[in-house]
């Protein structure tokens, strides 16, 4: 008779086999637990223990932190998108134009002990701001802003009227806006570009005697004193009197522009006028404009205001809300209080391209 196999062989090999299953098991025989996928980007990483760890730029997938190192996506990566992260590992979403920004929508997940990790839907990525162009109020009209043409009274000629000029005069034509004696004569040149044509607003303010410029456009001829329009596009200054010229000179394209065109509604006589209007003018980027006032016979009346034909200076004017870029370029003019001559201001308001 066969004698039946020893028990003690057939425990031992039965033991042996039971402890080398779980071996073959982790070395080979299971299949790994799959990695969660997010839903911002395709690649997917994992990641080992050890220090912090930074995504490369581009899209694909952030690496993972685990055992508690955390993972950053760098700029243009996705959101979490590959392995899970171990006991405590945090994986930040990120990616996105203008660099990662932790925490955004559904940017950041912890995985907890063995814990299964969902990836955010938006990557929490805050785009950066759009660069923005140059101002081009300020570079075209910034040095054309708060430019000021001054007459002073140098001496009184009588109660209603002073001298521009105390030693001689030039004199010249009338109508030559740059005749007799120049009490302002300053260039400025515009910024921008040479081949473009700005339209510019100006805000003009001031206290002026009446001029006609014939063969001019006049903006406007009802507006009374204190806010007279006095804007005339083109012309030349009349003829059959002596009243100051105020004007803007453009290069390119070359025309005169005057901001006294008081006549009508008011009348050229010994009466000031105070303005305040807004007007425009053309240039091209970086041309020059000349501002100039100018007196033919050096004789000009006094900031006396309207109605003084009567021999007496009763009513000088004062511009109320002046500017403010007109104050700060003119630190030592006092616009509070009644000014002994004549002054014009323009603040650019707008600048246009067409």
């Amino acid at each position: 008779m066969t004698k039946p196999a020893s028990p003690t062989a057939l425990t031992l090999s039965a033991l042996c086999c039971a402890l080398a299953v779980p071996l073959l098991v982790s070395a080979c025989g299971a299949e790994a637990e799959p990695p969660v996928v997010g839903n911002s980007a395709a690649g997917q990483s994992s990641a080992g223990t050890g220090p912090q760890q930074t995504a490369g730029s581009g899209a694909g997938g952030a690496p993972v932190g685990t055992s508690g190192s955390a993972a950053v996506s760098g700029s243009g990566g996705g959101g979490s998108t590959g392995g899970m992260p171990e006991t405590g590992g945090a994986a930040t979403g990120g990616g996105g134009s203008g660099g990662a920004t932790a925490g955004g929508s559904g940017g950041a997940a912890t995985g907890g002990s063995g814990g299964a990790v969902t990836a955010g839907t938006g990557g929490g990525a805050t785009a950066g701001a759009a660069g923005t162009g140059p101002d081009v109020l300020t570079e075209v009209g910034g040095p054309l802003s708060g430019q000021m043409m001054l007459c002073p009274c140098l001496a009184d000629t009588d109660p209603l009227v002073c001298q521009t000029k105390t030693n001689g005069c030039p004199g010249g034509n009338p109508t030559d806006p740059l005749a007799g004696v120049i009490t302002t004569d300053r260039t400025v040149t515009l910024g921008g570009d040479p081949a473009k044509l700005y339209t510019l607003t100006l805000h003009v303010q001031g206290e002026v005697e009446a001029k006609a410029y014939p063969g001019g456009k006049d903006q406007e001829s009802s507006k009374a004193s204190p806010a007279a329009d006095g804007f005339s596009d083109g012309g030349k200054p009349e003829g059959g009197n002596n009243y100051n010229v105020y004007m803007a000179r453009v290069a390119s394209p070359a025309k005169d522009y005057f901001f006294n065109a008081v006549s009508p509604p008011g009348k050229s006589d010994h009466t000031t006028y105070g303005l305040d209007y807004t007007a425009k003018i053309q240039a091209n980027g970086g041309t020059t404009i000349r501002l100039v006032a100018a007196d033919s016979n050096c004789s000009m009346i006094k900031n006396c205001g309207p109605n003084n034909n009567g021999g007496t200076c009763n009513a000088p004017i004062v511009i109320m809300n002046v500017e403010a870029k007109a104050k700060e370029k003119n630190p030592t003019f006092d616009f509070t209080k009644a000014y002994n001559g004549q002054w014009i201001s323009l603040v650019v308001t707008d600048v246009t391209s067409n």
